[in-house]
């Protein structure tokens, strides 16, 4: 069963690793833009602003990756 989460502001952070080490994602949605999801990365441009339907294709390739390397869930 997947895990609810509420993506609303502030959002969900999700933890990674890149060159400087531990680092994390934020995941949100402004409840006055409800058609554009918010990815605030830890690299120098650190916002990145996903409509619904490129969001979408995100979580297919991602699930994809997930399942290609063998992951279920946590």
């Amino acid at each position: 069963m997947s895990e609810s989460y509420d993506v609303s502001y502030p959002g969900v952070r999700v933890w990674c690793r890149d060159e400087s080490g531990s680092s994390s994602l934020v995941v949100w949605r402004s409840q006055w833009t409800p058609e554009v999801i918010r990815i605030e990365t830890p690299t120098i441009y650190n916002r990145t602003v996903w409509t619904v339907g490129q969001a979408r294709v995100l979580r297919d390739v991602l699930d994809a990756a997930v399942r290609c390397a063998g992951g279920g869930s946590w």
